[in-house]
């Protein structure tokens, strides 16, 4: 910043009232000093009448050294002075223009994403189908344990019937169904005398799992000949083995006629 140098000049004051009377006495004095010779003495003015400092208000700023410039008959007396601004404007000044740029950018709100209506969906179907699993595979768990303490690994069912096969009702005849290793076996004592045991090999089971199906039996008349038959349950299937002669055999087409 550029600014031009003067010398300031005292600032005329104007006398109040006492001061002009005390002006005018003081002019008295003057006019009856004057000597015969014509000599006049000068009339000293206080200080007071003048202001000989700078105001209050004025700032005094470190300024460079004078230059002096010429132009025709003017002389230019020329000092280079930087002068801050004052706190209370600079309060009042707004931020700098970057710093105002980056905080509304902090403090603008982000724009709401609108998510499609099939992305719902496709979550609600997700969730459906993990809790059907969910679901399903505590229920194979639940299923696998009850078998496990009720019929144990591998898979053996036992029971006690009366099938006219040297048996009474004080010796009936023990038969044992097993599921080992996907083969299912029956196996038979007669009477409970195991020198005449014997085993019937009834089917094989395929698929994950199958060597922990149960198999079950019951005994039923299903071809009418009075005699009780042996029903062999696995899993929704029941196979017959008809009670013939002393033992038992698979069942013939048109055979079982009381099967429900």
């Amino acid at each position: 910043m550029t600014t031009y140098y003067s010398e300031p000049r005292p600032a005329r004051k104007i006398p109040t009232r006492v001061q002009l009377e005390a002006a005018a006495r003081r002019q008295a004095m003057y006019e009856a000093n004057v000597d015969d010779a014509g000599n006049d003495y000068d009339l000293e003015e206080g200080d007071e009448y003048y202001q000989t400092r700078l105001p209050t208000s004025a700032r005094r700023y470190q300024v460079s050294p004078e230059q002096i410039y010429q132009s025709g008959n003017t002389r230019y007396h020329v000092r280079y002075v930087d002068i801050p601004k004052r706190k209370s404007r600079q309060a009042q000044l707004p931020p700098p223009q970057q710093d105002r740029y980056t905080d509304e950018i902090e403090a603008a709100p982000k724009s709401k994403r609108h998510i499609h209506p099939l992305l719902y969906l496709g979550v609600g179907m997700l969730a459906m189908a993990a809790l059907f699993l969910l679901l399903s595979s505590a229920g194979t768990w639940i299923q696998t344990t009850k078998d496990d303490l009720t019929y144990g690994r591998p898979r053996t069912y036992q029971v006690d019937a009366i099938v006219a096969h040297s048996d009474s009702a004080a010796n009936p005849t023990h038969f044992i169904a097993i599921n080992l290793y996907r083969h299912v076996q029956v196996i038979e004592i007669p009477g409970q005398d195991s020198t005449k045991e014997r085993t019937f090999q009834i089917t094989t089971l395929f698929g994950d799992g199958e060597d922990l199906t149960p198999v079950t039996l019951s005994f039923r008349d299903v071809n009418g000949d009075k005699k009780p038959d042996m029903l062999i349950r696995i899993q929704d299937q029941t196979l017959v083995m008809i009670n013939d002669n002393g033992t038992f055999r698979p069942a013939r087409a048109g055979e079982v006629k009381g099967l429900v």
